[in-house]
């Protein structure tokens, strides 16, 4: 019956899973005891007010908001972090304070690979400063990790103070720095460039920011990010992270650390370094920290902070990840059948990968690789962002319309060149003068991103759902106009209807799971030999 479900976004644990929960939780209550660190239990609901006060790293539409009986509105706990940073700010008096926490946060947002409640561990160090201390926290997020059961895992570090000092050379306003921000964390280059030139920047800070999405691997990229800028600020952020990585191998910690100066959190919360954990079996990260000494000011007490949290049920998933389509060695790829299929067969082959059984005609929707490296998935165009998003799929070739729509937690890598195309709003030629109107009516199988479209001009528009012939809603009065793919523009010109606005060019983009890119050793070297073939 309808009532004995749950809301989208939260699940019950049944007793197996529910045992396995516990006994992590345990091993990391006493990991956390034998450290120095103190538990907190905060309170589950906060004034919606504390979080409209400080810079804070949570969507207000991210938060559960209900109201108290006097009338005031309260949120569900968002987060973490700052539960504890009030409690560090406002209810302890030492100059320093090292606190745990095992308690599950609300995201009203959360979807696709991410839950609504979410349970947590981790810790939050409070008075400690510098390389020593921040190399600390990743070092101890490694061992908590390695208590849990995981080994194939890695941690991906970066500093927010390089890219805020190219900024400083850029001229970028705030609002365009964090849209170039959302570009070079999706590791989307194409977006990136087009943002830096319509920026004017000089050319030598376009050309380190560009370099930015790539700029991930050891600890050399540390020594190639030195080249590209003379900034004060960004320079002290690679120094600070060298002091850091010389004190990680001094830890013995060094084989699970990588560098992304790519990783670029929000900018308004955190002050330095910044990691993440990522692992083999899960589509998204375990654990995320970093240092922001700024946050506990904003609760009228000045302390430097870093910590980290890690996901616990991300934690089992990644320990109990033995599918055999996640196999270690295997290049697992999300394609959509026919001809988009055909031309990345043409590349892969070029890349010197055994596909020609992309080429046979099969109704197999799984295929292999004669000497096992690569497997191909056939799926539908629009459930290649998903399989890929899930970790299912490591890498996938899909329109960027379909990318656009699926607003997915993946990297955009490469855009292919192939498979060209433009959406637009098309319509009858007097139409074209009534494209601000209020209450436009628009036709359109891509309704998220026609919302996102409108809502960013803002315009109010009437957004009508279609699944195909398209172009017969203004035909028969449905809308005004549509909102869809145009290649040649025959359908259109055959029904009277002409191009009244070009929004985006559409093309193949290679996209990749985000854990994928960095504990697959065979990805990395292939997107570059397809981005070489693309560029000749």
């Amino acid at each position: 019956m309808e009532h004995f479900k749950l809301p989208a976004g939260v699940r019950d644990v049944l007793p197996e899973e529910s045992a396995a929960l516990d006994e992590a939780e345990a091993l990391l209550r006493d990991k956390f005891a034998r450290a120095g660190f103190r538990p907190v239990r905060t309170a589950g609901l906060e004034y919606y007010d504390t979080f409209t006060q400080i810079r804070s790293p949570v969507a207000q539409a991210a938060m559960f908001k209900m109201t108290d009986k006097d009338g005031n509105l309260i949120v569900l706990r968002p987060d973490m972090t700052l539960a504890c940073a009030r409690i560090a700010a406002t209810k302890m008096s030492d100059p320093a304070a090292r606190l745990s926490y095992v308690s599950n946060i609300y995201d009203f947002s959360g979807g696709g690979s991410s839950d609504r409640e979410v349970a947590q561990a981790g810790v939050e160090i409070f008075g400690e400063q510098g390389a020593a201390s921040d190399a600390y926290a990743v070092a101890f997020a490694v061992e908590c990790l390695r208590a849990l059961g995981l080994e194939d895992f890695v941690v991906d570090i970066g500093h927010v103070g390089f890219y805020k000092g190219l900024l400083e050379e850029s001229g970028l306003s705030g609002a365009k720095a964090e849209e170039l921000r959302r570009y070079i964390n999706a590791k989307d280059a194409v977006n990136t460039e087009i943002a830096l030139r319509a920026s004017g920047a000089p050319a030598r800070v376009q050309a380190a920011i560009l370099a930015l999405p790539s700029l991930f691997g050891g600890a050399e990229v540390l020594e190639a990010a030195e080249q590209l800028t003379d900034n004060a600020l960004a320079r002290a952020s690679l120094a600070h992270l060298k002091a850091v990585y010389r004190c990680l191998c001094e830890a013995g910690v060094e084989r699970y650390v990588s560098f992304d100066l790519g990783t670029v959190k929000s900018l308004a919360y955190y002050s330095g370094m910044v990691f993440t954990g990522l692992a083999a079996g899960v589509g998204a990260p375990v654990l995320s920290g970093g240092r922001y000494d700024g946050l506990c000011a904003q609760f009228g007490r000045d302390l430097s902070a870093v910590g980290f949290a890690i996901g616990m049920m991300r934690v089992l998933r990644a320990r109990g990840a033995k599918n055999n389509v996640r196999e270690t060695g295997v290049v697992n790829v999300a394609l959509a059948k026919g001809r988009l299929a055909s031309e990345c067969a043409d590349t892969f082959i070029r890349c010197g990968i055994r596909a020609e059984v992309l080429k046979e005609d099969t109704r197999k929707l799984v295929l292999e690789t004669p000497d096992k490296k690569f497997r191909f998935f056939f799926v539908k165009p629009s459930d290649v962002p998903t399989y890929v998003e899930y970790g299912v799929a490591d890498i996938g070739i899909v329109g960027k319309d379909t990318l656009l729509e699926a607003d997915a937690d993946l990297y955009e890598m490469l855009d292919l060149g192939f498979e060209k195309c433009r959406l637009c709003l098309a319509g009858f030629p007097e139409k074209k003068e009534e494209l601000n109107k209020p209450h436009l009516r628009v036709a359109t199988k891509y309704v998220h991103t026609a919302k996102k479209l409108f809502a960013s001009r803002g315009e109010d528009a009437e957004i009508i759902p279609l699944h195909g012939s398209i172009e017969l809603a203004p035909l028969t009065g449905l809308s005004d106009v549509i909102f869809d793919i145009v290649q040649s523009g025959g359908t259109l010109r055959a029904n009277g209807l002409v191009v009244l606005d070009e929004v985006f060019d559409i093309s193949a983009r290679l996209i990749a799971n985000k854990v994928s890119l960095k504990t697959k050793a065979a990805i990395l070297p292939l997107i570059r030999e397809i981005g070489k073939i693309v560029g000749e």
